[in-house]
Parts: C-alpha cells; sequence; structure tokens
C-alpha cells in the first residue's frame, strides 16, 4: 500500500457530537469504513525521509525561538496550510544535555491563545518553566526557561502546545517538534557510531484547496499519515548496518501499532525514559503523545514496508492499516556488531517500596468527557499529593473509546493492566487504557519539583472537552526523604 488520495469532503467540528458523529444505530466496523486509495502527485517515488534540522545546545545553554504562525508549508510533496513552529512540519529537534538550561522565545503570531508543553521533561511545572496553565495571547511572546536536572533520564521527548481548547486545532494543523536528551556515553559518542534517525508521526487532513480540514472522528479512515511530514518516504540502510529509530507520535488522536516488514524492532527506550533490557518486538505499540525508540538492523537487499496496523479505538471506530514508509535495504558491510550497554540502563523498581497513599481516578463520558465525572477547570485541584510521595494510582475507563492517559512532570512504572501484572523495564508517561472498564495501576514518585499540573486524556480532542484534572504538590523538598530501593539505588528521576 503506497501514499494515498484523500476524498474531500467538508467535516464537522471537533465536539462530542462531532467525535461521535457517525449515524445513530449504525456502528462503523473496519469492513465499513471507506479504504485509502493513491494520493496522485504527493510523492514521487524515491522520495528519502528528511529529517527536521536539529538544534544543539552549547555549553550547556540551548536558545531557540520558536514562532507559532498558520502559514504554507511544505507537507506530503506539495505546499499547504498549515500551522507550525519556524514554518517547518513538524518543528526543528531541539538536542540537549541533562544538567543544560533550554530558552525558549515562544512568538505567538496566531489569532488565538497558545503555551508551550515540554511533554516528558521532568522540570518545574510552575512560572515560566512547564507551566501548561499559562496561555499567551494573540501577538505576544513569552520567555520559557527550562533548567533540566542533571539525573534527568535520557531519551526523545517533545514539545507542542497545551492551551486549553486550542491544542486540537494546533497539534492538527502540525505544531510539534521532538526533543533529544542525551546520554553521557552518547555525549562521549560511543563507537561503534549508529545512524540515529529522529521519526515524527502526524495525521494531518486537508480539502481539495489545500486548506486544512478541521479534525473529527469523521476524517480517521481517510487522514494522511505522515512521517516527517512525508507520505511513505523511502528510509536507507545497508544490509547488517543497525539504525536507532527515535519515533514520536504528535499526532492528536491516531495510535500506532507498528511492524516492520521482514525485520523484528528491539526497543530499548519508552517516553524518553531507557529500557533496563532490550525487547525484541514484532510490533511496537505507540499511543498518542507516546514514544518509541527501537533498533532495527537492516536485512538483506530489497525493500520492506513500515506498516501503521489497523487500530480499534472502541465504538466502531478503526483505522486502517497503511504503509507510514519505506525500508530500502542495500549490499554492503553495515556497521560492526553494536554494543547494547550504553543504551540500557538501571532504573529503581517502585514495587519493591512502600505505598505513601492509593488513589482511583475514571476516565467517563457520561454527561461529557470528564474524569471523576467532573470536567476540566483550571481553578480546581482535584488531587493534592505530597513531595517526595510515592503513590499508586490505578486510573479506569468506563468509556466505549480507547483513552491513551498522561501526566505531566513525573513519568510511572506500570505495574497491571486490567488487574494482571506487567513487569515493566522502565518507566513510561502515557499509557492505553481500553474501553468498557479496562484498568492500568501505576506507581510514581513526586520528586523534586512542588506546584500544580495536570492529567489527561492524550487524544487532544477529548482533553479539550474536558477529560483533564489537575494536581498540586505541595510540601518541602527533602531530598534526604527520597526513598531507596533495597540495593541503595535512590529513587530519583
Amino acid at each position: 500500500m503506497g501514499p494515498r488520495e484523500q476524498t474531500p469532503h467538508r467535516a464537522p467540528g471537533w465536539t462530542r457530537r462531532g467525535f461521535l458523529g457517525v449515524a445513530a444505530g449504525a456502528a462503523l466496523t473496519a469492513g465499513g469504513l471507506p479504504g485509502p486509495s493513491r494520493f496522485r502527485g504527493a510523492r514521487a517515488d524515491g522520495d528519502t525521509l528528511r529529517e527536521p534540522p536539529r538544534l544543539h545546545s552549547r555549553d550547556g545553554l540551548l536558545r531557540v525561538t520558536l514562532r507559532a504562525e498558520e502559514r504554507e508549508a511544505f507537507v506530503a510533496g506539495q505546499l499547504r496550510k498549515a500551522i507550525v513552529y519556524n514554518g517547518s512540519f513538524p518543528g526543528p529537534t531541539l538536542v540537549v544535555d541533562p544538567g543544560d538550561r533550554l530558552e525558549i522565545e515562544l512568538v505567538n503570531r496566531l489569532e488565538e491563545p497558545t503555551n508551550l508543553h515540554t511533554h516528558g521533561f521532568h522540570v518545574s511545572p510552575e512560572g515560566n518553566s512547564d507551566n501548561v496553565l499559562l496561555h499567551i495571547d494573540a501577538g505576544a511572546t513569552f520567555d520559557f526557561r527550562f533548567d533540566i536536572p542533571a539525573n534527568h533520564a535520557p531519551g526523545l521527548n517533545w514539545y507542542h502546545p497545551h492551551a486549553h481548547g486550542h491544542g486540537t486545532p494546533q497539534m492538527f494543523g502540525g505544531m510539534a517538534g521532538a526533543v533529544i536528551f542525551r546520554s553521557e556515553a552518547e555525549r562521549r559518542g560511543p563507537a561503534p557510531s549508529m545512524r540515529d534517525r529522529v521519526l515524527v508521526l502526524q495525521a494531518p487532513e486537508w480539502d481539495a484547496a489545500g486548506e486544512l480540514k478541521t479534525w473529527s472522528a469523521g476524517l480517521l479512515a481517510t487522514q494522511m499519515r505522515l512521517v516527517n511530514g512525508q507520505l511513505n518516504p523511502d528510509i536507507p540502510i545497508r544490509r547488517g548496518e543497525t539504525q536507532r529509530w527515535r519515533i514520536l507520535n504528535a499526532s492528536v488522536s491516531d495510535f500506532f501499532d507498528l511492524r516492520l516488514d521482514g525485520h523484528r524492532l528491539v526497543q530499548i527506550a519508552a517516553d524518553g525514559n531507557p529500557f533496563e533490557r532490550l525487547v525484541a518486538t514484532e510490533t511496537v505499540h505507540i499511543p498518542p503523545g507516546g514514544r518509541a525508540e527501537v533498533l532495527v538492523e537492516g536485512g538483506p537487499p530489497g525493500s520492506y514496508a513500515l506498516r501503521a496496523m489497523p487500530s480499534d479505538h472502541g465504538a466502531g471506530f478503526v483505522s486502517p492499516e497503511l504503509v507510514l514508509a519505506t525500508l530500502r535495504s542495500s549490499p554492503g558491510g553495515g556497521s560492526a556488531s553494536v554494543k547494547a550497554h550504553h543504551l540500557t540502563a538501571p532504573f529503581c523498581d517502585f514495587r519493591e517500596l512502600a505505598v505513601d497513599r492509593r488513589r482511583t481516578v475514571t476516565m467517563t463520558m457520561r454527561g461529557g468527557f470528564r474524569i471523576d465525572g467532573k470536567p476540566f477547570d483550571p481553578d480546581r485541584v482535584d488531587q493534592v499529593v505530597e513531595l517526595g510521595a510515592l503513590e499508586e494510582w490505578t486510573v479506569v475507563n468506563d468509556s466505549p473509546l480507547i483513552h491513551p492517559f498522561h501526566i505531566h512532570v513525573n513519568p510511572f512504572q506500570l505495574t497491571h493492566v486490567d488487574g494482571v501484572p506487567v513487569d515493566e523495564p522502565s518507566y513510561r508517561d502515557t499509557v492505553s487504557i481500553r474501553p468498557g472498564g479496562g484498568s492500568v495501576t501505576f506507581r510514581t514518585l513526586f520528586a523534586d519539583f512542588p506546584g500544580r499540573s495536570v492529567y489527561h486524556c492524550h487524544i487532544v480532542p477529548h482533553s479539550d472537552l474536558g477529560m483533564m484534572g489537575v494536581f498540586e504538590v505541595v510540601g518541602a523538598d527533602d531530598a534526604a526523604a527520597q526513598p531507596a530501593a533495597p540495593d541503595g539505588f535512590v529513587c530519583r528521576f
């Protein structure tokens, strides 16, 4: 399956009716959805994957200006109206090290408020740091500053708008970019070197005139699925060569279950957190907002499809199988054998520690998109937690749709899915919860940073419509009070 032609149609607005905008009683099935077809003229055979420019920190500092604007950008083989940072779809990749300071001047050239969320950063949620309760008005400029802890986990994170009620159109239009936190081994440049690729997955949609459509669930079967703004690009590799792919799901609502024909994927990290062991798998699941880092070793010369498998969103909504990119393997000696020890890292197993408090939260669609029956209110604190507390949360989904749960500032260790224990190799910050009573249980340490932030469904329209809550971390920081695992490993991020 190659690039696809989109069928123009007017989409309803992203309201609850729009999301569920199928005739009552006529649930869609995979067979009932319109299938993908060829997208003529969008891609010439042989288009090679292009990656966003990388902006590196120097001497512990990276200063960047991000201009949020609606303008034409080169996307899917032609100029299209988009909503982007710095005219690029996606935005530039920022490369920083633990211990660095990242300063971002956000210039809002949109006609509506925006802001900036540094998804995956373990930094303060207050002031001009990762404060998503700020709104930067149209025409305004705001200076953000992120002081990255020296012990921050290395891995792939990202930035995107998080202004409540405006996130859907802005992200659907293209506003997103990757952030790489380098490990000490990466800063040293370990041998042998690997090709390090960033793959940003987005799923926009335009009409025949090149105008950006309004997001709705009715577009699920037809919207483009892009890699770095391209339709089905070629990814070159040599036989026997190992590449590191850092994959970001920056779509507003798509789940990507990725398979690579003729290859196994070896996952080394998720959500900006390195695994303690390598995990070989046929399929890598990445929910909206999630990230996965995998190793790919080039097979025999030939072409191999990187596929997004069908994904069931619940309530009859199913996204189709399609080809995201094509791996082109060529003859050659490849790279020397890659040692994986510098790619993995130990982590503190929260299952071995005493829990300070347990909570249950419920994602529901009774009366609207809600958490614990309440719509989002930025002035209401829904959960008060103590700084330094280790808590266990169970999140229940009693709605007919799948929801990816995300919490800001502190990653978590997943311990149970639907009540069944799981053995995760690291932390994550976004996890899918099946519809109709599914649940996840995780443990998290509210370390280092007091203040208010949010937890929510990372299907952005759900969040914009109210499926979000506020938590506040209170109390004085006491580093000596941080729990330690039995082997003495201090449980900090």
